[in-house]
């Protein structure tokens, strides 16, 4: 399975996501899920990954990014549909692999939006009106970011942000796990992936807010005594 999220910041547009795929039998955390579709946009994906690969690459070509990424989701809306329609005429619509897109970019008057479509509704374009969204797994990462998150958050700051949502949704649901992805873009900065080591990095901070906020519940030393959570806040 997948969780995939996408966040606007007040610099730029930030896409993450989990790479693992599962089945029944066996998983695999080698799944690449966030792609470039332009130098100032991107999309995420959940569900049928080389579905999804095979699908971009007989669409990109036919893309517009002139007029900006709501009419770049109205041009995926009508790709969609007609692809799957397509690629699945043998089967009824319950019966097709599902496929969600998290699309991240800029209007014709740099205001980034965020749009969710999925195969499910003919590809209906969603637009965020929280600046975020999450599609794949997304109870957890909702609540978190609807406690969290703020639209003064920097991109790095977005970018740690989707990476805890992330790796706490894999402490509770296998399905979500493996090596975070990260993408980071905007109006005037391309898209540009974070190396392993700088997600590493944003990983281990990601551990250290689970600890800290842990240790709140658990005051007592093992001396007897209580701790200080401000101490333990500034540590």
């Amino acid at each position: 399975m997948t969780l995939t999220i996408c966040i606007i910041a007040k610099d730029g547009i930030v896409l993450a996501s989990d790479s693992r795929a599962s089945s029944f039998l066996t998983s695999n955390d080698t799944v690449k899920k966030v792609f470039k579709i332009d130098d100032h946009c991107a999309v995420g994906i959940a569900g049928d990954g080389p579905l999804a690969m095979h699908f971009f690459d007989t669409i990109s070509s036919k893309l517009n990014f002139r007029n900006g990424v709501s009419d770049l989701a109205e041009q995926l809306r009508a790709l969609g549909k007609e692809k799957f329609n397509d690629f699945f005429s043998h089967l009824e619509p319950k019966d097709r692999p599902s496929l969600m897109i998290l699309l991240g970019g800029y209007t014709t008057v740099n205001k980034p939006e965020i749009y969710q479509l999925s195969s499910n509704d003919n590809f209906v374009p969603r637009k965020s009106p929280t600046g975020f969204d999450c599609i794949g797994i997304p109870i957890i990462a909702n609540y978190l970011l609807n406690r969290l998150y703020e639209p003064e958050i920097t991109a790095i700051h977005a970018a740690e942000l989707a990476t805890f949502c992330i790796k706490e949704t894999s402490s509770q649901d296998n399905r979500v796990g493996g090596p975070t992805q990260v993408a980071i873009f905007s109006d005037t900065k391309q898209y540009a992936e974070l190396s392993r080591e700088e997600v590493e990095k944003i990983e281990n901070k990601c551990d250290q807010f689970r600890l800290l906020q842990k240790g709140r519940f658990y005051p007592e030393d093992s001396s007897g005594g209580v701790t200080n959570p401000e101490g333990a806040t500034r540590q």
